[in-house]
């Protein structure tokens, strides 16, 4: 199918699959929101929770202009964990926070935000070219409202929908720069998944979708970006896998290098390292020097090797590294002892499956496809300046942008 056949919104789409980091539409109402979120809370702690459910609006018609939006009135709706075949969504019943948006009054301004969002985002555009919209489908925009996202252990690529979503757009509270999603763009397809959404989503979004597909390519790495003081991610929630960045970089520990060293090499590599180590150190000669201990006389560290002929430093160093049970080891350290990069990717693979899996509602838990991707993440924090962890809470508005059948 050529790009002509395919139409406007095909071409939308492809430009619109890389994940977009743009500004906040309206600082001062996403202020005013958050302040009178957290003002409330502080009056009923009931909703003292980290997310909630704070309603959902539907587009039976996209909006002709921004004078429309106020037309528009937020809903209640129950959870998927409620709902008996309605319309649902998709947090637990208890982290229902509507009753508190009613109580503070700001129905219409989340209304109003969420579409700044999808029309910056350029959302709205692909509504109003692929047509589909009031003819067969309707909008439901989902939104959710995370107060604190701090610490994310071991997340794993995933896709938190449920074959309903188009778009996905997380709109930041922060006073600093962030990592943003990690990502993979034009991920191989999970069969089960696929055989899902084409039941749950629009013919002509998967036309388009499959064009653009076959434009994009295969990816070669696992993408992040930056997030400034107030900005919004946007993607194309059927064009990427995600996940909440690893903050501070993966690490493995001691026991996990040790096993993967034994592996890799021999079992017999690690015990005469270890031996000759102990022995080392427990020479009187190495008391002072000790890298000038390693190679010179009276007795090197090398002479205590009785299997190990190459790479002798790097074996002193790792055993540096492994000697106290289940320290935490990260990338920067294994590269001063001098293992292999490909052997650091392979190490740090293995013990973060959350990045050669994917997990999809209603698919489980699949293997990606492609071969070895790299990490953007761990290369920029060999190469260049990242942004550092927060002590500040990771606070959003997450919305979901789905179809519904009519």
């Amino acid at each position: 199918m050529t790009a002509m056949e395919t139409g406007e919104s095909a071409r939308l789409l492809r430009e619109m699959a890389r994940p977009f980091v743009g500004d906040c539409p309206d600082l001062a109402l996403q202020k005013a929101m958050v302040e009178a979120l957290e003002g409330g809370i502080k009056k009923d702690t009931s909703h003292d929770k980290h997310v909630m459910f704070v309603g959902a609006f539907e587009l039976p018609v996209i909006p002709a202009s921004q004078q429309d939006f106020d037309q528009i009135k937020l809903v209640d709706l129950p959870s998927n964990f409620e709902a008996d075949g309605t319309l649902a969504h998709s947090l637990p019943g208890n982290l229902n926070g509507f009753e508190l948006v009613e109580a503070i009054g700001i129905q219409g301004q989340l209304v109003r935000f969420s579409l700044l969002t999808m029309n910056a985002a350029r959302q709205l555009d692909y509504l109003r070219r692929s047509g589909f919209v009031g003819k067969g489908w309707k909008v439901v925009v989902e939104i959710h409202y995370y107060r604190r996202r701090q610490t994310v252990v071991k997340d794993i690529l995933h896709k938190d929908t449920y074959g309903q979503t188009l778009f996905v757009n997380l709109n930041y509270d922060t006073e600093v720069d962030i990592p943003g999603p990690e990502y993979i763009l034009n991920p191989a397809v999970v069969d089960e998944h696929e055989a899902q959404i084409v039941l749950t989503l629009p013919e002509k979004f998967m036309d388009d979708l499959r064009w653009v597909r076959g434009q994009l390519g295969r990816p070669t790495e696992i993408s992040i970006a930056t997030v400034k003081p107030k900005q919004f991610v946007a993607f194309v929630d059927e064009a990427i896998h995600h996940m909440s960045p690893q903050l501070g970089g993966r690490t493995v520990t001691s026991n996990q290098l040790l096993t993967f060293l034994g592996k890799t090499y021999s079992e017999k590599h690690v015990q005469d390292a270890k031996a000759a180590r102990k022995a080392f150190r427990s020479a009187p000669s190495t008391i002072k020097g000790m890298v000038r201990a390693l190679h010179k006389s009276p007795k090197p560290f090398s002479q205590y090797l009785k299997v190990i002929q190459v790479d002798q430093v790097m074996w002193f160093n790792l055993m540096e590294l492994a000697e106290t049970p289940n320290a935490v080891i990260n990338r920067l350290a294994l590269t001063d002892a001098r293992l292999r990069a490909d052997l650091i990717d392979e190490l740090l693979d293995e013990n973060w499956e959350g990045y050669s899996n994917v997990s999809i509602p209603g698919a489980g838990t699949a293997p990606l496809a492609e071969g070895k991707l790299k990490r953007q993440a761990s290369r920029d924090a060999l190469t260049g300046p990242v942004p550092a962890p927060t002590t500040d809470d990771r606070r959003f508005f997450r919305t979901w942008v789905r179809v519904i059948k009519l």
